[in-house]
């Protein structure tokens, strides 16, 4: 069998609700997994998803008033939450996952260590992440960066609800200009928004490209596999 390319998926706890009314919907993650499980003949996944379906670290807890260390802890167990969830879809579909944690939890996932990690590649499992860097104040952006260092992948997938770099908010801007590709030094001297300056310079370092696709497009992972043009590409 021929070696798969390994990819880190970042996706937002929003991939689990209805993207018009806001409530619990599994549909999108259903079909995020079928795919998955259709493109893991060629590619190796390890997966980072957020809690911002649940708690929102700069959001909820501003209005809760917490300190920011208990805010950003919150959205680390958020994640931990979604990973559990997301998990048990993996399993249903027939692919072979592992959750691991930053956060230590072992009744629920297993500690992050790099022979974890290693070991459950070498197995063929899709590792999924959870639990951030352990650490408050780091974004899931960094943290995502991270993993795919981690796990020697070669692309990092950033999925969100935009199609791809703008050069200023498309939502605030219809007349905002999307841009097909993007180095890192770029991103950083026009403070795009995408993703954080940690992320983007973590990346740099280690040579990662890292693509930006709206998932809420139908079969959006197997578009991304095949097709150079879907989304935006962001690299040295």
């Amino acid at each position: 069998m021929h070696a798969r390319s390994r990819i880190l998926l970042k996706l937002s706890g929003q991939v689990f609700l209805d993207k018009k009314t806001g409530c619990i919907d599994g549909s999108l993650a259903s079909s995020i997994v079928d795919q998955i499980k259709t493109l893991s003949t060629e590619h190796q996944f390890g997966i980072v998803v957020g809690g911002g379906n649940l708690f929102r670290g700069n959001q909820q807890g501003k209005i809760l008033r917490l300190t920011p260390w208990s805010a950003h802890t919150s959205g680390m167990l958020a994640t931990l939450i979604n990973g559990v969830i997301l998990r048990d879809m993996m399993h249903r579909a027939g692919i072979p996952t592992t959750l691991v944690s930053a956060v230590y939890c072992p009744e629920v996932a297993e500690p992050i260590s790099q022979q974890t990690i290693d070991n459950r590649l070498r197995n063929g499992d899709c590792i999924l992440f959870a639990g951030g860097t352990g650490n408050p104040f780091f974004t899931t952006d960094t943290n995502a960066v991270l993993r795919a260092v981690e796990i020697g992948a070669g692309q990092l997938w950033k999925c969100t609800s935009i199609d791809g770099v703008y050069d200023d908010d498309p939502v605030k801007n219809p007349t905002a200009k999307k841009l097909q590709k993007v180095s890192f030094q770029q991103a950083l001297d026009m403070k795009l928004a995408i993703m954080d300056a940690t992320a983007f310079t973590l990346a740099n370092e280690h040579g990662l490209l890292i693509r930006i696709i709206n998932v809420f497009e139908e079969n959006a992972l197997k578009r991304a596999s095949q097709e150079a043009q879907f989304g935006s590409v962001i690299q040295r």
